[in-house]
């Protein structure tokens, strides 16, 4: 009788927590506005779920609210934005009912965000843009370039009829030259990096939303580890220059794919180890020398934007290799 119960209950809350995100689907369909706030609500229904019960009540009330928005909206739009809801939403929630670290939960988060990424990317080109990659990126590259050529001169025009001789306007020239420069394969390189630095924003603001909600909900959740904590551990670094090292030995010996293997590895591990610097800055900054966030916030902002930011990468590869602030269990130095 006790299973019937649960089985009874178990079925009524995912369905009415299917109706929930059909209607979170729905309005994040119709308001192109609020999409990026629905992918951080999107989860947290999902993830109750899997915290209350088990992955089989949530995936069944997943395919629920998929077909509810099929049937009131849009079916190619339902299974697009079931995606992130399924693989963040059972992510967290697997986190939370496990009583993770907060470090751990960041973790997943990032990993599930990265391949939810992959997935819409992959599942958009095929059923909405109903393009092959290679094709987008090279008319993605073809209208930036424009777009930019546009800009640029529009703000040449502009800054001539206020008196600014063409000498002065070279830096905008510099500019568009750099511009130019970008093709296809750079394009691509770019792409693992640019993923892996969106998956890292939004696991830490999905983290922030889904505390924020799910204690309320009495799902207790650590408080979100603070970017100063944050650090690249020697596996992963030694994982990342490894790939890097047989990336450019690839390209060395012209083998199909090396060129790629070894800018797009030298790109993420730049990315990778910039965060790492900045975490560490943040660290000294806030830690050490007891400065103010909004300060901090500041001197990190101005110096990323200027030349100055190469040091990071410095910063964050010797922080790997070191581990000054002591977080990484598999440092080297372990006094």
């Amino acid at each position: 009788m006790g299973n019937k119960n649960y089985s009874a209950k178990a079925i009524v809350e995912a369905a009415l927590i299917s109706v929930i995100i059909s209607i979170i689907m729905i309005l994040t369909g119709y308001l192109p506005m609020v999409s990026f706030i629905g992918t951080l609500i999107l989860p947290i229904p999902v993830a109750v779920l899997y915290i209350r019960y088990n992955k089989k009540v949530t995936i069944t009330a997943i395919v629920l609210s998929i077909i509810l928005t099929s049937m009131l909206f849009n079916p190619i739009r339902a299974i697009y934005s079931a995606i992130p809801c399924m693989v963040i939403g059972m992510a967290l929630g697997y986190c939370v009912k496990k009583n993770k670290k907060s470090s751990t939960t960041l973790l997943f988060l990032g990993i599930a965000s990265f391949i939810s990424n992959i997935l819409t990317i992959a599942f958009s080109l095929s059923f909405i843009a109903k393009v092959n990659f290679m094709d987008f990126s090279s008319e993605f590259v073809g209208l930036l370039k424009k777009s930019m050529k546009i800009s640029i001169d529009g703000a040449k025009n502009t800054y001539m009829q206020k008196g600014i001789t063409p000498d002065q306007l070279k830096v905008l020239d510099r500019s568009y030259e750099m511009i130019n420069k970008i093709d296809v394969a750079l394009f691509l390189a770019l792409i693992p990096a640019v993923i892996f630095v969106f998956s890292f924003i939004s696991a830490y603001l999905n983290y922030i939303v889904s505390r924020a909600i799910l204690n309320k909900l009495n799902y207790k959740m650590e408080e979100v580890l603070p970017f100063s904590k944050v650090y690249v551990s020697n596996i992963v670094g030694a994982v990342l220059i490894g790939i890097v090292c047989i990336g450019i030995i690839l390209a060395s010996k012209e083998i199909t794919g090396g060129k790629y293997i070894r800018s797009s590895s030298q790109l993420l591990m730049q990315n990778v180890f910039i965060i790492n610097g900045l975490a560490a800055s943040t660290y000294f900054l806030r830690v050490k020398k007891k400065l103010s966030k909004p300060i901090v916030i500041l001197i990190l902002g101005l110096t990323i934007i200027s030349p100055l930011s190469n040091i990071y990468f410095s910063i964050g590869l010797m922080e790997m290799a070191f581990d000054f602030r002591k977080l990484d269990p598999y440092r080297i130095r372990r006094k």
